[in-house]
């Protein structure tokens, strides 16, 4: 008699066991009627990919599904697919919204979405499996089930799908409008256009800096622009909310030049100071901890009505190198160091690119900053061997792009040579599908490997693409090019 595959792979159990629901379909008998052995990212990549995307699609309600726009996909937290478009039924409705896919219906609920406000925009639930309506799903939701219509499709694969290589491979049938205008132009006037959209995205930012210090002053809008860009995209209003709890003068005033000082003043305030070493820190955790209560608990009368509350953070989910105790550390080194930060910025000679960018991230990571977290990752984690810089590269070189060479034009300086030598950002996701889109598949990274050409990508993102949710066919970017290069 054959041995069961249940028998032959014995251990495997061990591994769906670990994966827990996620493991469900595939571990179920094809008898049963709901064995799908692939996984969510396969369904996402048939969704993505109008090549395998069934052409004919119906709700659960039986309305045809028609996609003018898979949506962005989105490699982020929150729904899979952000800003899709579709057209629905007979009087041809038009929605845009998000889109989530699951094997099961009932994984919304078992994945906790109905709780989660980042997934009250989905216009679309994605399944496999036809099933019945979960609890939770936003009323504006409809549901689409691809069992049936994949099944029907008799060449269609899923082992003929590459997962790795969405979603930047994504090959649709059409080029979208603005990829076939710039796609094969010569690669001086590609550049040209994000060379003028990157010193777009650059001079807003400096324009609103400019009314912000018409109001409060260029230290305070400095100070306030830097602790915003140290909590990063989860906890920039967290971190902005403290820097105007905590002003610059009054952190000055209060600490008197004082890192330690200056950091138990930020972490109170910010209601992250834990109240007590917990058993397992070790000394030095410990004491560092009783020193810094040393110092806030002097304080903490004349700050108690300013403490931000604990919702105000976002702790779940973060890399440990990210975590704000160590970015306040940070921000006490910058702002408590002898020399004031905006004076020493503005002294730095701006014509001298290469020296400038060095002396710039000199003034961010080489500061008087509390010592203990040089090779802490926690409070309760044990020191690790190497040196763990509070701000690492990519985020200083953030900080120099989109907070300092912006506040030195708001404030009349020359940064003509800067934004020729701008440095560039890491690549992300906004980055790389702007430019998928723009210049197709097969282009030339080295196009867009400059600061200011990264930052064209991300305004023509923000402009276009984000505002007109990849529905191209309303998007006014293809006109908008055809007028640039006509007068290039």
């Amino acid at each position: 008699m054959t041995a069961g595959l249940g028998a032959q792979f014995g251990r495997a159990g061990r591994y769906t066991d670990m994966l827990g629901a996620r493991a469900t379909a595939v571990r179920e008998s094809p008898d049963s009627g709901r064995f799908f052995p692939y996984s969510e990212r396969h369904l996402q990549c048939v969704w993505a990919d109008d090549r395998y995307r069934p052409e004919v699609l119906k709700t659960s309600a039986g309305d045809a599904v028609r996609v003018v726009s898979p949506g962005r996909w989105n490699l982020e937290a929150g729904p899979d697919f952000r800003d899709a478009v579709l057209i629905l039924g007979p009087d041809q409705r038009r929605v845009q919204g998000d889109v989530e896919v699951h094997i099961h219906p009932r994984d919304w609920e078992h994945h906790g979405h109905s709780q989660n406000p980042a997934y009250r925009n989905v216009i679309a639930h994605l399944t496999w499996f036809p099933e019945r309506r979960p609890e939770g799903l936003p009323g504006q939701a409809i549901e689409i089930a691809l069992r049936d219509p994949i099944n029907a499709m008799p060449t269609f694969s899923f082992d003929g799908l590459d997962v790795t290589a969405y979603p930047y491979a994504t090959v649709t049938r059409q080029s979208p409008p603005c990829g076939r205008i710039l796609g094969g132009r010569d690669p001086d006037v590609q550049g040209a256009v994000l060379d003028a959209a990157g010193e777009e995205r650059l001079r807003i930012k400096a324009l609103r800096m400019r009314e912000a210090i018409r109001r409060r002053g260029p230290e305070e809008v400095l100070y306030e622009e830097l602790m915003a860009a140290l909590g990063y995209k989860h906890n920039r209003r967290a971190f902005r909310a403290l820097a105007r709890a905590v002003s610059l003068q009054e952190l000055r005033e209060a600490c008197a030049g004082k890192p330690h000082d200056a950091y138990a003043l930020l972490m109170g305030v910010a209601g992250l100071l834990p109240a007590r070493p917990k058993p397992h820190w070790d000394e030095e955790a410990a004491q560092f901890v009783r020193r810094l209560w040393n110092r806030w608990w002097r304080m903490q009368d004349s700050w108690s009505e300013r403490i931000l509350a604990a919702g105000d953070w976002t702790l779940a989910g973060l890399r440990p190198q990210n975590h704000p105790a160590r970015r306040l550390a940070a921000a006490a080194g910058i702002f408590a160091a002898k020399r004031p930060f905006h004076d020493a910025l503005c002294s730095l000679d701006a014509t001298r690119p290469e020296r400038w960018f060095r002396a710039a991230r000199g003034l961010i990571t080489d500061t008087p900053a509390p010592a203990f977290w040089d090779r802490r990752l926690s409070w309760g984690r044990p020191p690790v061997e190497a040196t763990v810089a509070l701000i690492g590269e990519s985020r200083c070189a953030a900080i120099v792009i989109n907070s300092l060479v912006p506040f030195l034009a708001a404030t009349g300086h020359d940064i003509t040579a800067l934004l020729e030598r701008l440095p560039a950002e890491s690549d992300n996701a906004l980055t790389r599908q702007a430019a998928h889109v723009l210049f197709g598949r097969d282009h030339n990274p080295a196009l867009h490997r400059s600061g200011l050409r990264r930052q064209g990508l991300l305004q023509i993102f923000h402009d276009f693409c984000l505002v007109h949710g990849a529905d191209c066919h309303s998007c006014p970017l293809p006109e908008a090019l055809e007028a640039f290069m006509g007068g290039d």
